[in-house]
């Protein structure tokens, strides 16, 4: 059947007229929510969205929901830049963006709910909001919903993040190859992606054969201030000798690593000859990680948005299937913080030969 005949079925079965039925296949804001559904309905029965391309956006207003700080450049740099990754990707269309702040574990119910009612609204973003009441109601909304860097445990969602247990993995066997035996991870576990960071940097230690017990070699801090950050790891230092110190730290994030660095100079340590830094990070802060020289384990951002932005065409298209994870792996980016210590080891082999 060719498209103009499908066009002039899908106009019979609806009572729209064939202009219409074209308009909304072609993605334009011109059209009621109503027709959009009826169309919509047919044209999934018949297989038609299926063949429509990627190249046309089959909504007219997106809602992004995400902590107030992640809508301006002066607050959540991380969020800020996987939402102009959004808003990038969608210009290519007729699309509205409308925004809606929301507190991380506390979101606000009634605004929520609020923006969400618009009639205008064909897709919703979630974006770092830990809030299972708020997941549960966009998935009652019957419009399709994408959470970003957060997870619906109940498998209601889909969900686009990067792969945080892998760039935890990744980080500690890269460690490992340069054979550190010994290393602390210094970070926030305030949110559950932080925590799935923590799960693979301890499952690549147990892959390795070292030791990983967390009363030595994890020290937490509550959010991510460099001050907060550098009077934690002050303190650290204070309860340890030298020898006591682990021969590397994986910092999770740049204020973290900036405290670590300076705390260290302050004591007369020397990076990496005394301790290898290495750090996780974000693309914004390329300049400062090579002009620290720091090894730093890369976390996608902007590619985050605009995935969201196909799943949720995906969704339009094809709706039945089952909700799922998508996860972005990291990339490593090597400076000159972490030293290669293997030659140790083999200096102490050699020194206790077996007779």
């Amino acid at each position: 059947m060719t498209g103009k005949l499908k066009i002039k079925q899908i106009a019979e079965l609806t009572g729209l007229s064939p202009s219409t039925v074209s308009r909304v296949l072609a993605g334009k804001t011109n059209v009621s929510a109503q027709a959009k559904e009826k169309v919509f309905f047919h044209a999934r029965a018949m297989g038609i969205l299926r063949d429509i391309p990627s190249s046309r956006l089959l909504m007219s207003s997106l809602l992004i929901c995400a902590p107030a700080a992640a809508f301006t450049p002066h607050g959540d740099h991380y969020y800020y830049e996987v939402i102009q990754g959004i808003i990038s990707e969608v210009s290519r269309f007729d699309v509205h963006v409308k925004k809606c702040s929301l507190d991380i574990n506390d979101a606000d119910i009634s605004l929520f709910m609020k923006s969400l009612s618009h009639s205008d609204v064909e897709g919703i973003i979630i974006i770092g909001i830990d809030d299972d009441s708020l997941y549960r109601l966009a998935s009652e909304s019957h419009k399709p919903v994408v959470t970003i860097n957060a997870r619906d445990k109940k498998m209601r969602l889909d969900c686009v993040s990067p792969d945080h247990y892998s760039i935890g993995y990744s980080a500690a066997n890269y460690l490992a190859d340069k054979g550190h035996r010994s290393a602390l991870l210094f970070t926030d576990l305030r949110r559950e992606t932080m925590v799935q960071r923590l799960e693979g940097f301890k499952r690549a230690c147990q892959d390795r054969h070292l030791i990983f017990d967390e009363s030595e070699h994890l020290l937490v801090t509550k959010g991510y201030g460099e001050p907060e950050a550098r009077q934690n790891f002050k303190k650290y230092l204070q309860q340890r000798s030298k020898a006591q110190l682990p021969s590397a730290i994986l910092c999770g994030g740049g204020a973290i690593a900036r405290a670590v660095i300076s705390e260290l100079k302050h004591h007369n340590i020397q990076m990496p000859d005394d301790i290898s830094i290495m750090t996780c990070a974000y693309a914004h802060e390329m300049e400062e990680i090579k002009q620290l020289g720091l090894t730093a384990a890369f976390q996608p951002c902007c590619e985050l948005g605009v995935e969201a932005v196909y799943i949720l065409q995906s969704r339009l298209t094809r709706n039945v299937s089952p909700r799922f994870n998508l996860l972005l792996q990291g990339s490593i980016h090597v400076g000159n913080s972490v030293a290669d210590v293997n030659w140790r080891r083999r200096e102490l082999y050699q020194s206790h030969q077996i007779p």
